[in-house]
């Protein structure tokens, strides 16, 4: 099967009516619903999601988005444990010359480690790193 890694920037256009990549990022998830795709995220993703949404108005959001990840079938929820918070620390501090925050290296070792080529991101550091990426 097919696995296609989630990023935060298109649970973000995906959530927000008023996000400039919204929908293109419907579009693409309508087309993605089609195939035979496994969607992969990380508890760091869903973290930085949720404080995104975190305002009152955007809340819920956050919370039917979260518990369908959950539960769905169709999702691999991974938890970035201490050794891939190592790794992706290590990414971090070797890229002294990339913007690159700590969620997306450790999201960059996950991928690389689960041969994940297609990212759904607007996010180009994921494209910096060789990947992918589906929101453009």
């Amino acid at each position: 099967m097919r696995k296609i890694f989630v990023d935060t920037a298109a649970l973000i256009a995906l959530g927000n009516q008023r996000d400039d990549l919204h929908e293109q990022a419907r579009d693409i998830q309508k087309q993605l619903a089609k195939l035979s795709v496994q969607f992969v995220t990380t508890n760091l993703v869903i973290a930085e999601y949720c404080n995104a949404f975190s305002s009152i108005k955007l809340r819920h959001i956050a919370i039917s988005t979260v518990e369908s990840i959950f539960i769905s079938k169709r999702w691999q929820y991974i938890h970035i444990d201490e050794t891939l918070m190592q790794q992706g620390y290590v990414l971090y501090n070797k890229m002294i010359d990339k913007s690159w925050g700590l969620v997306d290296c450790s999201s960059i070792v996950l991928a690389k480690q689960m041969q994940i080529q297609e990212i759904f991101t607007a996010d180009h550091h994921f494209e910096q790193a060789g990947f992918e990426i589906l929101l453009k």
